[in-house]
């Protein structure tokens, strides 16, 4: 629908504004719906295919453009909440109509300037919600309101609120789902601005043409002709999409097992491309089905027959009237001859009558009379004829105008089935194109995320982890030496003697063999034997991973649930001897929980449940997720470059999810790529349906974020700075550095308010906090590596440890101009970590050695843990 069929001209002011968010916000009919994202390498407002340059951080936020990003938030949201007031306002009911629309024009305004400085919030969601906001204020009535216009009216304000509030989040978090991303061709913007006929113009500009009715009735008969064509088209793309879908399935099967051996090179790369080409093919498939069953061939081939039914019955209809009127002419064109040859006729016979009577005389009296009587009778057949006549001439008109009638109807209908037409085919065509991008549009990231993990690689790296995961013994000494001869000691002493490898050769006894030589498998994995480790009974030539080796297995005797993909297995399964798990003889190959030796717990509900219910069930009060993947991140990813920043992928993040909740502590992550750990972290913290730091410390956090921020926001003639008065962040505050007694005065402020009104905390959400809290520390004090420092930190786990309460979508926009605040507060907690968290003892001796050296510390203090009542947090 168009903005401009929406408001009238004369309701809105600013019409040059509508006719640019033309391009913005419609589609019109019969265009096809092109997919097309921005790439951050070419401009902002460039428009090109998806293919991202900068690698799986092209779709974030840079830092320093945050700042311009919320003022435009703020803006935003103040537009809204204008529109908001003015609409739902009492007073004069005849003058809001055109204000509202003003309004609405300066909402959308804003929201096109932001769309286009931020090509990645153009997506559907956001489009959908702005189209709702439109309808409902153009059909909300002014003069008589009620409350159902009402709550539609802020139904339509929450969606684009949320929307917008979840895009924006998105961007910020490096979370864009390019999957939702639409723009149009420059081609076809030209096009929308073109003003549209009304459909009373087109049946006038007909009824007004000779042959109108002919030819729409040809271009209904066209397209029909033309769904046809349509449907052919894609039935044969569909049959086309289904071969190569059954393809990749087939290359899947064949290469799963031959290129993803754990120890070659780049075997994470293929493994990873052999699971994308396998969710492409069941994608594709899934697609095909749908497009043929449900959005475009069924509903296409049911409306063409509806169609044709119609457009016959119409046609017929119009060749009755046209025939009736054909018939009338006839007889018409017959009565006029009959006039004129009675006409005619009369006229002979009255000559003739007035020639006898000229000529007179008693012999032609008989004559005279009969001539006489012969013009009466022409007359008489004369006024007959020309009643006649004029009797035609009426029934032709009436036919005429009836036929005109006809003509208005048959036109309207003609239109109205061309137009239904019209919208299934529009309807199919965005279904179709929107299946194809979403089946295309991941395929450029991945072989991106493919090419720059590739070269991430360094030759020989997997053959120098394979030789260290091998754990060979070492090699004896040999030693040779010299032993006289013994007649009784001759049969029975052998030189010993061990190969290169340390195997014994082979003339030697099973015994001795045995007895001196150590088994390739290190007995260490899990507290195991090594004949345990690796089953050598009906699973020994399948590629296990490394937690599924821990596992005593043997085939699944009867149906039971697959822990690892959570689908039923009925027959080719694996159950494990001691804890009975059960797992998809495929899913051997990445099954991620270890063996507990004794029975497997039901599946845990993890992500989503109350901090508090999971905390109660460690031993320190910190949920065993949490520790996991900190602990394993710390072994391996301290120095990754952009950790927690990068994001994993998402089908191993939802697999590494459901292990955890299947396996709880159990789950092996060794095998786990860091980003994919990291994502696991911090989905987990902000599905807490309260954050750690609580919902009734929010406020006053975000207060002391701001008082921070604004310290330093003055001019040096102590006026405040002009950006302050459009954005309350825009103030940088003092920088956060631990100097030690040094420190920024107003710093030590904030440091000692944040560290009394964590006091306020629960134990267990206090430890919890100061756990992660010490990681980021170990992370921040690596950023010449891993490009991490604590603001970077800040900016990522801000909105995960903290979040205001839930309670509308104003506050959902609001909680956006938070952003720097609720990242400057975990900046300080993570650079003053050792005063916000360390007892007074720890911190007094810290300022001693500090005096002493006279240099600040930087390396992370030791954790020290008070149980004296003058100990503060812990």
């Amino acid at each position: 629908m168009s903005l401009i069929s929406i408001f009238p001209k004369r309701e809105l002011k600013g019409v040059c504004l509508i006719n640019d968010l033309m391009h913005l916000f419609c589609l019109p009919s019969g265009f096809p719906l092109q997919s097309w994202v921005f790439t951050k390498g070419q401009g902002k407002g460039a428009l090109t295919p998806t293919a991202p340059s900068e690698g799986s951080e092209s779709t974030a936020i840079e830092v320093e453009d945050i700042p311009a990003l919320l003022r435009d938030v703020a803006r935003f949201a103040e537009a809204v909440e204008k529109l908001k007031d003015v609409v739902l306002a009492e007073g004069k009911k005849e003058s809001q109509r055109p204000v509202a629309h003003e309004c609405l024009g300066e909402v959308l305004r804003v929201l096109r300037q932001v769309i286009n400085t931020y090509p990645l919030l153009n997506t559907v969601e956001i489009l959908t919600a702005a189209g709702k906001l439109i309808s409902k204020v153009k059909g909300f009535h002014y003069e008589a309101c009620n409350e159902a216009d009402k709550k539609d009216f802020e139904k339509a304000i929450e969606t684009i609120a949320v929307a917008f509030s979840s895009n924006v989040s998105e961007l910020l978090m490096g979370e864009v789902d390019s999957s939702t991303l639409l723009s149009l061709l420059p081609t076809e913007k030209s096009r929308v601005s073109l003003s549209p006929v009304t459909a009373e113009a087109v049946d006038v500009i007909l009824q007004n043409s000779e042959g109108g009715v002919d030819s729409a009735l040809l271009y209904a008969k066209t397209i029909s002709k033309y769904m046809k064509d349509l449907m052919t088209y894609v039935e044969k793309r569909i049959s086309l999409e289904t071969e190569f879908s059954k393809g990749l399935q087939r290359l899947y099967q064949s290469c799963k097992h031959s290129i993803t051996h754990p120890q070659m090179p780049l075997f994470s790369i293929y493994s990873l491309a052999l699971e994308q080409d396998q969710e492409q093919s069941v994608g594709l498939q899934q697609a095909n089905t749908t497009l043929y069953n449900q959005t475009f061939i069924q509903p296409l081939m049911q409306r063409k027959q509806d169609h044709e039914k119609r457009r016959k019955e119409i046609k017929e209809h119009w060749i009755r009237a046209k025939r009736k009127l054909m018939e009338c002419e006839a007889n018409l064109r017959k009565a006029k001859q009959a006039f004129m040859v009675r006409c005619e006729e009369y006229d002979k016979a009255k000559t003739a009558a007035c020639r006898a009577e000229e000529e007179g005389g008693g012999s032609t009296a008989k004559s005279v009379e009969k001539k006489k009587r012969l013009e009466e009778e022409a007359r008489n057949k004369s006024d007959e004829a020309e009643a006649t006549y004029r009797t035609c001439i009426a029934d032709a008109t009436t036919q005429q105008q009836e036929l005109e009638h006809t003509k208005v109807t048959v036109l309207r209908q003609l239109q109205d089935i061309i137009k239904q037409s019209d919208q299934t085919i529009r309807s199919a065509t965005i279904s179709y194109y929107q299946l194809m991008h979403m089946q295309t549009v991941a395929l450029p990231v991945h072989y991106q995320t493919l090419c720059e993990s590739s070269k991430l690689y360094d030759p020989g790296h997997q053959y120098a982890a394979h030789v260290r995961d091998l754990q060979l013994p070492e090699q004896p000494t040999v030693q040779y030496t010299f032993e006289s001869y013994s007649p009784f000691s001759s049969s029975s002493h052998k030189i010993v003697r061990t190969s290169s490898t340390g195997t014994m050769s082979s003339n030697e006894d099973v015994d001795e063999k045995d007895g001196n030589v150590t088994s390739f498998e290190a007995p260490n994995m899990n507290g195991m034997d090594p004949d345990v480790v690796v089953s050598t009974r009906p699973f020994r030539n399948i590629g296990l991973s490394k937690a599924a080796q821990t596992h005593r297995l043997r085939k699944l005797r009867t149906p039971s649930k697959c822990r690892e993909c959570d689908s039923y297995v009925y027959f080719q399964g694996a159950e494990c001897e001691e804890c009975f798990l059960a797992c998809h003889k495929r899913c051997l190959e990445t099954l991620a929980i270890q063996c507990g030796h004794k029975k497997l717990q039901g599946r845990l509900q993890l992500f989503g449940r109350d901090f508090s219910q999971v905390a109660s069930c460690a031993s320190d009060g910190i949920p065993f997720i949490i520790t996991k993947c900190i602990s394993e991140i710390e072994r391996r990813a301290l120095k990754m470059k952009g950790i927690y920043r990068v994001n994993g992928v998402k089908t191993r993040v939802e697999k590494l999810c459901q292990a955890f909740e299947n396996g709880k502590e159990l789950v092996e992550l060794s095998q786990c790529s860091p980003h994919d750990i990291s994502n696991v972290l911090k989905l987990y913290l902000r599905q807490l349906p309260e954050p750690i730091m609580l919902f009734r410390l929010y406020n006053s956090l975000m207060g002391l974020a701001k008082e921070s921020l604004h310290s330093e926001a003055f001019t040096p003639e102590g006026e405040e700075a002009e950006t302050n008065s459009t954005n309350p962040a825009a103030g940088k505050g003092p920088e956060l550095v631990d100097l030690g007694p040094d420190t920024d005065p107003e710093v030590l402020v904030l440091v000692n308010k944040l560290k009394e009104l964590l006091k306020e905390l629960p134990k267990a959400n206090v430890a919890t906090l100061r756990y992660i809290i010490r990681h980021l520390r170990r992370i921040a004090e690596l950023e010449e590596d891993n490009k991490m420092s604590p603001s970077n930190l800040g900016i990522v786990f801000g909105p995960s440890l903290m979040r205001p309460r839930p309670t509308g979508a104003t506050i959902s926009l609001s909680s956006l101009v938070d952003y720097p605040h609720q990242a400057r507060i975990v900046e300080t907690l993570i650079v003053f970590y050792s005063s916000i968290f360390q007892s007074k003892t720890s911190q007094s001796s810290k300022t001693c050695r500090t005096d002493s050296t006279s240099t600040p510390q930087v390396g992370l203090p030791v954790v020290c843990v008070c149980v004296s009542s003058n100990s503060n947090i812990l």
